[in-house]
């Protein structure tokens, strides 16, 4: 599998696309697409990789991804076995949809930094069930009643503060530094679906069908950080999601995230997040 390149198959009368995918877990590889996409997390959890950075996703997520920007929701091995599906909403736009001037105009100004924005990856926090529900349903209006909805909902996403950058200018992705990376997709899938347990160069080393000294290399340059790095900053983001949303103990958060030394995956947190994990679930508490 590569880093692939998806050509997206819409309504080219269309002003963008609206479509729903139900799956099992989600199987999309890590790929990029001339359209930008915004989706809504129905029903899943698991792992985000944007560019070359990991964040944890769930049910009532919502991102938004500029075209050429390469992504890709893994869900954690086994997922499937479970009884429920992943479902995710996505609405796909190109940036002229509405014509090569209409980012210029004063009206859209505030729409045109969010665009700007997206090139990174863009997680919004605080999104109201209304919101959420409204972008599920797009597809039931008609006519210009459905483009007028998706302004209003794009109009609303520009307004907010709460949002996150996944990506950055310096290390982010690109498709002209992904065109021969069939590796990267297939170790971003091995740690995704392996961080829980022992995660080895030997394995990522093999997956790559590589040499470990070529490998370590290798993943560095397309990166820019050690695997050793990648492996614990998706540990530690699952790290996060369990001490907010769990009561498991420190000790036992960290054996379910793949460390067997407490100690090692203090240290590797407070590097990560800046604050030990008692503080940090200390102050998820507070909020």
């Amino acid at each position: 599998m590569q880093i692939s390149y998806e050509k997206l198959v819409v309504d080219e009368y269309s002003l963008f696309h609206h479509q729903q995918f139900i799956q099992s877990r989600f199987t999309s590889p890590f790929h990029m697409h001339d359209e930008f996409e915004l989706i809504v997390i129905v029903k899943s959890h698991g792992k985000l990789y944007v560019g070359n950075n990991v964040t944890n996703f769930s049910a009532g997520d919502l991102f938004l991804f500029a075209p050429g920007l390469p992504h890709c929701f893994y869900n954690t091995r086994g997922y499937e076995n479970g009884e429920i599906p992943a479902h995710a909403v996505v609405v796909f736009f190109k940036r002229d949809f509405l014509g090569d001037k209409f980012y210029d105009k004063t009206e859209a100004s505030q729409l045109n930094r969010l665009i700007r924005k997206s090139e990174y990856g863009i997680q919004f926090f605080n999104i109201s069930k209304t919101l959420i529900n409204r972008i599920i349903t797009l597809n039931q209006k008609k006519n210009l009643e459905k483009l007028g909805e998706f302004l209003l909902v794009l109009n609303e996403l520009a307004g907010k503060k709460t949002i996150q950058l996944l990506s950055n200018s310096e290390n982010s992705l690109t498709a002209a530094s992904l065109n021969e990376s069939r590796v990267i997709h297939d170790v971003y899938k091995y740690v995704a679906e392996n961080f829980q347990k022992e995660v080895t160069f030997s394995g990522a080393a093999a997956v790559a069908n590589m040499q470990k000294s070529a490998f370590c290399r290798y993943f560095k340059r397309k990166t820019k950080k050690k695997f050793t790095e990648f492996v614990n900053e998706t540990r530690i983001m699952h790290a996060r999601k369990l001490l907010a949303e769990t009561d498991k103990t420190v000790i036992e958060v960290a054996f379910e995230c793949g460390y067997d030394n407490t100690s090692y995956f203090n240290r590797q947190f407070k590097l990560y997040c800046q604050m030990s994990p008692k503080v940090f679930r200390e102050q998820i508490s507070q909020k």
